[in-house]
């Protein structure tokens, strides 16, 4: 009899107690059940680490195809998933290497048989999960130096519109002075002229930060 303290029970447990109750899984001894237990537990993460490999999957496909903005939350999340599944096949590798290894001699050859089996399963999911883990920081590099060149766009984009309005906000504010002696004040054309003179830097100074830009 097993007795916890949980609201909702272990479902590799409850798979196994249901499997027991209809009678469809008989058990010779209690390293069958450990076994059993321990397997569904395997099995359920094994589907987690498939899922999540079907979502990275997915995220990769948008990366590559540049429709990536909305997919930051989506790898955070797959990351934080795999983050907890990994701590688990740790210590789940971590226990039955130690069973395997050190307690050997100790304990019976159907108890061994059985650390053996489950030790090299987890050590696989646990393999499988670090690949997974490491292609999720290879999609979150990816995805961060494209976050990069959008915002060295955008910041090259307003460079630009600076140093093409700054001219003109500076001829402008010469016209705008009232003081005496400004040019073209008595003439009929002067707004057209210090507009045009305006734009004229403006040009230059963009055919310049654009020549400018290439040579970086």
């Amino acid at each position: 009899m097993l007795i916890g303290g949980r609201k909702q029970p272990l479902q590799s447990v409850d798979k196994i107690r249901k499997a027991i109750d209809n009678g469809s899984r008989k058990f010779r001894s209690p390293a069958e059940l450990i076994e059993a237990v321990m397997g569904q537990s395997l099995d359920g993460m094994t589907t987690e680490l498939a899922g999540l490999g079907d979502t990275l999957d997915g995220i990769e496909d948008r990366i590559v195809c540049d429709a990536w903005h909305n997919e930051r939350q989506a790898l955070v999340d797959a990351r934080r998933q795999l983050v907890v599944i990994h701590r688990q096949m740790a210590t789940l590798t971590s226990l039955f290497r130690h069973l395997d290894h050190s307690h050997r001699n100790d304990l019976p050859d159907a108890i061994n048989d059985m650390a053996a089996r489950l030790s090299h399963r987890a050590h696989t999911l646990h393999h499988d999960g670090e690949q997974l883990q490491a292609r999720a920081r290879l999609l979150q590099d990816e995805l961060m130096a494209k976050l990069t060149t959008q915002s060295n766009q955008l910041l090259y984009m307003l460079s630009v519109m600076t140093a093409v309005l700054l001219p003109m906000t500076i001829v402008s504010c010469l016209f705008g002075m009232n003081v005496g002696g400004l040019p073209l004040v008595d003439t009929p054309v002067g707004f057209w002229v210090a507009s045009a003179i305006s734009l004229a830097v403006a040009v230059v100074v963009y055919l310049f930060v654009r020549r400018l830009g290439r040579g970086m």
